[in-house]
């Protein structure tokens, strides 16, 4: 891959993971009901996925995370008003994070990086 990947691309990516990890971790602490423990594995792996594309400079990657994204705010604000205190704050911290990512995936660095991949792939 001759495309040099921007650092706030960079940053996304492991952001990105770090917070598909958590979510596949879930499970391990307490006993967060079904619903929620497989909301959480499936939102982990699409996050993970998501990084991997990123990672190799292609659309379908900034794409699943911003759904990724996007998911993982509107199950946030549901955690915020149900959820005890402390599951507020760690939720908090996710939404804020989620909103970093959805802004480094789209910056015009990373869009460029995009399309010159997609170029050199074509080419």
């Amino acid at each position: 891959m001759n495309t040099k990947r921007p650092v706030p691309l960079t940053i996304a990516i492991i952001l990105l993971a770090l917070l598909s990890l958590g979510s596949l971790s879930l499970p391990l602490f307490g006993h967060p009901p079904p619903l929620v423990t497989s909301g959480a594995i499936v939102l982990g792996i699409l996050g993970l996925v998501a990084a991997v594309g990123l990672w190799r400079l292609k659309r379908w990657g900034m794409i699943l995370a911003i759904i990724y994204s996007v998911l993982q705010i509107l199950a946030g604000v549901v955690g915020i008003v149900t959820a005890p205190d402390v599951i507020k704050v760690l939720t908090t911290v996710t939404i804020v994070v989620c909103v970093v990512i959805l802004v480094l995936v789209v910056l015009p660095s990373a869009r460029r990086a995009y399309a010159a991949e997609r170029a050199r792939v074509a080419a």
